[in-house]
């Protein structure tokens, strides 16, 4: 099982770094869209959002932290073991380069489990159409999800379409995907 996602991985990652930057700001610009209809439609009194700050090949997640004012943003920090806790973020957040050469946000309230609903955009290398998932190879989003899953609306994968693979082998650790954007629009997962 783990031979054939290194090797998914690894084709995904090399889809992935073939588009061109035009491509990829195009892309997350319609991605981000369809994501704000989906907010303003299920969402409209505020929501709790737990978002990666992106990588230069991921869809780019900059323009989430400065979309909706009734909103509370979170970014997750990694340790060097890849436990993983989020911390509040704003306009006047100051943000690190992290233990896993991400930005994360220096200082900020702890996410918690609130009175309004949360829902988290994970990164993705490869995603089907089950909703299976391959990240980095970490298992930091996984474990974290596994743990706290139950307190989410709902877990959407953020990618790029060239990023879908026909199957993804699943081991336990594995947290399905609600729902996945691609610039493609909206896909239900068939766990939800």
């Amino acid at each position: 099982m783990k031979s054939n996602k290194q090797q998914l991985r690894k084709q995904c990652l090399t889809r992935r770094q073939s588009l061109s930057k035009k491509q990829q700001q195009a892309f997350s610009a319609v991605i981000f869209n369809i994501l704000q209809r989906y907010l303003d439609q299920h969402y409209a009194q505020g929501v709790q959002i737990l978002c990666y700050r992106s990588l230069s090949d991921e869809v780019d997640t900059t323009a989430m932290f400065q979309m909706r004012s009734n909103d509370q943003y979170y970014a997750p920090v990694t340790q060097k073991n890849t436990a993983m806790h989020w911390l509040s973020c704003d306009a006047k957040t100051v943000w690190k380069t992290g233990a896993l050469n991400v930005l994360e946000p220096i200082g900020g309230q702890c996410w918690q489990a609130g009175t309004i609903p949360s829902i988290v955009l994970c990164p993705v290398v490869g995603f089907d159409a089950a909703g299976s998932r391959i990240g980095m190879g970490k298992g930091c989003f996984d474990r974290w999800l596994a743990q706290n899953k139950q307190y989410f609306d709902s877990v959407i994968g953020l990618a790029f379409d060239c990023q879908r693979c026909p199957e993804i082998a699943v081991e336990a650790h594995d947290v399905p995907l609600d729902a996945v954007i691609t610039e493609e629009g909206w896909m239900k997962c068939p766990n939800t």
